[in-house]
């Protein structure tokens, strides 16, 4: 079965189990610290704006403090790159201390990248607090090697109106992403990714 095929299955899987909303956080190409655990699912799907032969595609799901991630990317002409990545929640976000996560990207080196290992900080800071645009704001910084090539970091901050924004440097390019939450389990997203435009949907991690 295609992975389009299983992400639309997932998705109305999902919405007509009344599946309600964890609320973890992602970037866009960058691992977060952010862990799905058993009983969550996300998926999400984006094609390029003028070019609907290259998309994206991701779907992951969760197992305790272990998530596993596939990823396909179809680009017109060059075969599709199908991923699988693991993530292990070392340490949960407190009041005291960031999320802390280490993982494994693509273990069976189906990309031109290549298997990549990292470790990752996620931390929601207080700036809602203090502002009326910003509602909430999450930072995440991490630092890979081999397929990861070094530091990469990122943000999202959520905006009035259902509206939020993400940044992020995932350790080659700079990415960037708005998007507007009309229900707890669903995002429509615009995206620039390595200077290509990009739309698509996210289901965010959902619980059943």
């Amino acid at each position: 079965m295609k992975i389009k095929t299983m992400l639309w299955a997932a998705v109305c899987l999902m919405i007509f189990a009344g599946a309600i909303s964890a609320g973890a956080d992602y970037l866009i190409l960058a691992p977060t610290a952010t862990t799905l655990t058993t009983g969550q699912i996300r998926a999400e799907a984006a094609v390029r704006s003028n070019d609907s032969q290259q998309r994206y595609y991701r779907l992951g799901t969760g197992l305790q403090q272990l998530e596993l991630t596939a990823t396909r990317i179809e680009r017109p002409k060059l075969s599709a790159e199908t991923m699988v990545g693991a993530q292990w929640s070392f340490l949960p976000e407190t009041v005291l201390s960031p999320a802390l996560a280490f993982g494994v990207s693509d273990i069976a080196s189906q990309s031109s990248d290549g298997i990549g290992v990292y470790a990752v900080i996620t931390r929601h800071l207080p700036i809602g607090a203090r502002s009326t645009v910003i509602k909430d704001f999450a930072a995440t910084a991490g630092i890979g090697m081999f397929g990861i090539r070094g530091p990469f970091f990122g943000f999202e901050a959520k905006l009035p109106m259902k509206m939020f924004v993400q940044g992020e440097y995932d350790s080659r390019n700079l990415n960037a992403a708005i998007g507007w939450q009309p229900i707890k389990i669903f995002r429509i997203k615009g995206y620039i990714i390595d200077k290509d435009t990009y739309v698509g949907a996210e289901l965010v991690p959902l619980s059943f």
